[in-house]
């Protein structure tokens, strides 16, 4: 069959509607916060700078003109830069005299996050023991469900005035993004908040997860070819890079104004969204699709299937991933691949435009083997046949033993392989944001204009 000209742009804009609608999962890695602790382990500086918990009350009472002033300029640039960055709204803008009698409420609307959350003092207790012991449950620090990785994580609080690494704070943060925070944004999520912040409609994620309303900010889609551009700009609207450079300005306000504590945990809070980049199905829609092989499904109206297989794909490639990482730590074999694939250290410089010429480039050179691979490792249903629905489908604890039934110690060896090589990646892109953090650190110790220069 032949299409006319009309009829190829009408299905083509369709295969993109089916794309936005269907985008794969929000999540990139099950775990970032145990993922970040086994590369900050490599990193004894983290371990011996230690920092004192406040209050998000405290620290915005504390500072209320510089946070006026850095966030001033931090929309001033995005709204120069961006032409299609919808601003934060006048009535959101941060103002000192408001923060102070109203400090977290008017903080968390200026930043524009979901404000249901207690963002109190809470750090994981299971890095280095696997059973620790746990005061609070995914639970009670998320109004989401507990996924699969999420219902062992291990919490505990901390106490005003008490001393923690830093790294324990920065990988702890790093998970927090998950927890709901970008969740609810959107001025049709029917919530009070997403009606006010200015984001417009969704443009993109599945509707029938919990947590589906997060995709635009949790992937970034900057390599995309002309035609998906033009067949679906929703893909544009995307918000990773806005995420990181806001807390990356909020991180420096902490540490020039004594609250180390937050500017690592801002730092955490960014270092999220760079993980998510970091995950080849956060950075290209149809990994392997060429235009023209996008035109030849649109022809054989077969894109719905497409998009079902690179979703199933990726919630298989999140689920082996996090129970590989399980059983390695629980055997105890620190010399195997994965793990020491995250004491990589080959990450490039940070830069205004890291994430896109970096992280996310990357990310694209790297997904089109990785989504064969998962083809033609993984059993057949869970990856080949457009029919099955791997979330919820009750095979995800149980993936690794399923690949080795169905393909030996070789199929897990390739796939150990193929998840190295993202952890590779992930370990780069998180040893140049710890330099980052270290270099806002070192010049808040030091005067102000020898930190001109800091990211």
């Amino acid at each position: 069959m032949v299409l006319s000209g009309h009829k190829l742009a009408h299905r083509l804009r369709l295969f993109a509607l089916l794309l936005l609608v269907n985008t794969a999962l929000a999540q990139a890695w099950s775990d970032h916060a145990t993922l970040g602790w086994l590369v900050l382990r490599e990193v004894p500086e983290l371990h011996s700078t230690l920092v004192t918990p406040r209050s998000l009350t405290d620290f915005v009472r504390e500072n209320t003109e510089a946070l006026e002033v850095a966030l001033a300029e931090h929309e001033s640039i995005w709204v120069r830069q961006y032409p299609d960055y919808p601003s934060v709204p006048q009535a959101l803008r941060f103002d000192s005299e408001s923060a102070k009698q109203s400090p977290v409420p008017t903080f968390l609307g200026a930043i524009r996050v979901n404000p249901t959350l207690g963002y109190g003092l809470i750090r994981r207790t299971d890095f280095e023991d696997l059973h620790a012991p746990s005061a609070m449950s995914f639970t009670e620090v998320s109004f989401l469900s507990a996924g699969d990785a999420a219902g062992s994580i291990r919490y505990a609080s901390l106490e005003e005035g008490m001393l923690v690494s830093a790294a324990v704070v920065l990988a702890s943060a790093s998970d927090e993004p998950d927890e709901g925070m970008d969740v609810g944004l959107f001025e049709d999520n029917g919530t009070v908040f997403g009606q006010s912040y200015g984001f417009g409609v969704q443009p993109f994620g599945n509707p029938n997860l919990d947590y589906g309303s997060q995709a635009p900010f949790h992937m970034g889609f900057f390599h995309l070819d002309s035609l998906t551009k033009w067949a679906q700009p929703g893909l544009l609207q995307t918000y990773p890079h806005y995420r990181v450079s806001l807390y990356l300005a909020l991180a420096r306000v902490a540490f020039d104004n004594d609250h180390a504590y937050w500017g690592w945990r801002f730092l955490g809070w960014a270092l999220h969204y760079i993980g998510d980049l970091s995950q080849p199905y956060h950075a290209e829609p149809l990994p392997g699709v060429s235009t023209l092989q996008a035109i030849w499904l649109v022809a054989q109206n077969k894109t719905d299937e497409a998009v079902q297989l690179v979703s199933n794909r990726h919630g298989v490639l999140e689920s082996y991933q996090y129970h590989r990482i399980q059983a390695v730590r629980r055997a105890g074999d620190a010399a195997h691949p994965l793990l020491s694939a995250l004491s990589s250290n080959e990450g490039a410089n940070y830069s205004a435009d890291w994430l896109e010429s970096a992280v996310t480039a990357r990310s694209v050179a790297a997904a089109a083997k990785l989504d064969a691979e998962l083809a033609g490792t993984v059993p057949n249903q869970f990856v080949n046949d457009p029919s099955f629905e791997w979330t919820g489908s009750g095979f995800e604890s149980d993936i690794v033993s399923l690949v080795e039934a169905s393909g030996g110690a070789a199929a897990v060896d390739r796939l150990d392989q193929v998840v190295s090589d993202q952890l590779r990646r992930f370990a780069d892109h998180l040893r140049t944001w710890v330099r980052v953090g270290q270099s806002l650190s070192d010049c808040a110790s030091m005067s102000s204009s020898s930190c001109s220069n800091s990211p």
